[in-house]
Parts: structure tokens; C-alpha cells; sequence
């Protein structure tokens, strides 16, 4: 079941699937409707998930509330079936872990893991899409590179 996302828990899992390319206007409304059917549809062992979303430019983020009812295996392929689906629909690339999102002043931009260490920083800000909880995207999802994962490519 679709909840909006100023209502979903602060402890909700979160997903992040980042795109290898920004997403024009028209494919954001697509995108957008496919996702909110995902949610009116979503279930786990027949039981309707509590779930949200948040719609980037690069960016497709699922939110479930695992207190009401705890994701399956079964129910993750779907949501990976529908991501896959926009993927296939619109050439895009969700799934290459080698591409590194980050920000250049106000601007998102990806660059394939060698090309970004050659511009990073310690305190340039990167996306860190390994976080596991609305509170931790809120809080962690962009953070300086000294303070995610990535840091180890700092020299």
C-alpha cells in the first residue's frame, strides 16, 4: 500500500537504485506512476506492504515499513522485476556498481569509478547508497567522501 512519504516510518528500509543517467521529464511521470503501482501492489506472502518512494533525477528510491510487515525474498524480486522493467523500457543501467554518484557544486553527476578518483576530494560529497534506513537517507545518503565507503579511493 502506497503511503506517502512524509508517513512512512524513520526506520523503513530503503533500497537506492541509481541510474547511469538523469531521467528526462516525461520518463519521471512514467516512472512515477509505474512506482505508485508497485506500492498499491506490493505485497509480501499475500500481505500488502507499507510502502514509499522518492523520484530523483538519478535516483529510484523504495521505502518499506518492516514494522508492519517484514519484506520476503519473493517480494523483493518483484520490486527488482519492476525496476528492472523501467530499466529495459528506458535503456537505462541501475545495477553497475562501478558508476559513483556524486556532487559537483549543486549538480549530480556519475562517472565510472576510475574517472571519479581522479577528481574526488576528501570533502567532496558523494552519494552513499548502501544506506539502510529513511533516517540514514535523510541524514547519510550525501555525505563527504572521507565519511562513506568510498573513502578508502581517497589518496
Amino acid at each position: 500500500m502506497y503511503v506517502p512519504y512524509n508517513q512512512i516510518n524513520s526506520d523503513a528500509k530503503v533500497w537506492i537504485y541509481q541510474s547511469n543517467r538523469p531521467f528526462n521529464a516525461s520518463e519521471k511521470i512514467d516512472i512515477e506512476s509505474q512506482l505508485i503501482d508497485l506500492c498499491n501492489n506490493w505485497n509480501s506472502h499475500g500481505t500488502e506492504l507499507s510502502c514509499s518512494f522518492q523520484l530523483h533525477d538519478w535516483f529510484i528510491c523504495l521505502f518499506v515499513d518492516e514494522n508492519k510487515h517484514i519484506t520476503s525474498g519473493c517480494s523483493i524480486d518483484s520490486s527488482v522485476a519492476v525496476i528492472k522493467a523501467i530499466a529495459s523500457k528506458y535503456n537505462i543501467d541501475f545495477f553497475n556498481r562501478m558508476n559513483i554518484a556524486f556532487l559537483d557544486g549543486e549538480l549530480t553527476k556519475v562517472l565510472p569509478l576510475e574517472q571519479f578518483k581522479s577528481q574526488l576530494t576528501s570533502q567532496t560529497v558523494v552519494y552513499d547508497n548502501l544506506v539502510n534506513t529513511k533516517s540514514q537517507y535523510e541524514n547519510k545518503w550525501k555525505v563527504p567522501l572521507s565519511e562513506s565507503w568510498l573513502a578508502r579511493f581517497a589518496n
